[in-house]
């Protein structure tokens, strides 16, 4: 078994492997390698080394990726939060010891490079790749549906850390919620959508600025304060695992004034009715269970939880 970094030559060989592997619902299925340019290779910050390679006689039979999350302005890397981000064996090599071998190469690309913390399954902000290929609307960490996920995780270190509740609303049968205090926070803001948001951050450029997507705000009328934001994906390389067009709603921030008192819901009602057709039948959502607020916005929306995603963490050894 032959380990290297990638090569020029390999996304054929990855995007097949991909096709080929079974990890439930949250893994796309797109009809093209391009899907893989946009979200992984042409990134600014992709690194070769990072993504490791097991081939079997001249065949690609697994890969590792490992980054790194950005920092607290979300324009640039900090090296001190180590992810690893996908890995996936061929099913054929399974119990081989494959996956093991590539999580501690992985691991130790990031520590050589400064990471402080080794986490596995992306997260909010530490999410550098497979944005749109994994998860659904966002990268939340590895979800229950993908079975043999937790298992291996398990056994080579990782404990659970944290866990994201994925939600979906069906868009054809349901009506959109309604009483008083959402009626009174119609008449006093209104929607306003825009390709991007007026201070674009690298982490949201890298992960929007390729792909179909609009920016949507809740604008106090009186103030033209910004209250509440969000943007919404297309969801498309999806459509050939969920038999749907699904559309995702990402990054939803209400202002902490205002947070608790309906604006998060009728931020995402009154968005959903603009994007309302045929074409479109479900959105999803993905709320941290620690976020006890956003959680009550998105069931006074009507969303129902479909599925989990949960993170995992290792501890470093700590070198004398």
């Amino acid at each position: 078994m032959l380990y290297r970094k990638f090569r020029n030559d390999d996304p054929p060989h990855l995007f097949e492997l991909c096709r080929r592997a079974e990890m439930g619902r949250g893994a796309a299925r797109p009809d093209s390698i391009h899907a893989f340019e946009v979200a992984v290779y042409s990134l600014p910050y992709f690194d070769p080394e990072g993504l490791i390679i097991a081939e079997d006689d001249g065949k690609v039979v697994g890969f590792v990726h490992a980054g790194f999350g950005f920092s607290e302005d979300l324009n640039s890397l900090d090296y001190s939060q180590g992810v690893i981000c996908w890995l996936v064996v061929s099913a054929d090599q399974h119990r081989s010891g494959i996956g093991k071998e590539l999580i501690q190469r992985a691991e130790q690309y990031l520590l050589d490079r400064g990471a402080k913390t080794l986490q596995a399954g992306q997260s909010r902000y530490c999410d550098p790749f497979y944005f749109g290929l994994y998860g659904g609307a966002r990268c939340s960490g590895f979800l229950k549906s993908d079975e043999k996920a937790e298992p291996f995780l398990l056994s080579v270190g990782y404990e659970p850390v944290d866990e994201t509740d994925v939600f979906q609303r069906d868009l054809t049968n349901t009506r959109d919620p309604m009483n008083i205090k959402l009626m009174n926070i119609r008449r006093k803001t209104e929607l306003v959508v825009a390709e991007q948001p007026d201070e674009a951050t690298k982490w949201w450029l890298t992960h929007f600025g390729n792909i179909e997507s609009m920016y949507f705000s809740l604008v106090e009328k009186s103030s033209k304060t910004r209250i509440a934001s969000l943007t919404i994906l297309g969801l498309d390389h999806f459509i050939g695992r969920w038999g749907e067009r699904v559309i995702g709603l990402v990054d939803v921030q209400v202002i902490p004034s205002h947070r608790g008192q309906g604006y998060g819901t009728t931020l995402v009602v009154e968005s959903l009715r603009r994007l309302k057709s045929d074409f479109i039948t479900r959105a999803e959502v993905h709320v941290s269970k620690q976020h006890a607020s956003a959680l009550k916005a998105i069931g006074t929306a009507e969303f129902k939880q479909i599925d989990t995603a949960i993170v995992y963490r290792k501890a470093i050894p700590e070198v004398n």
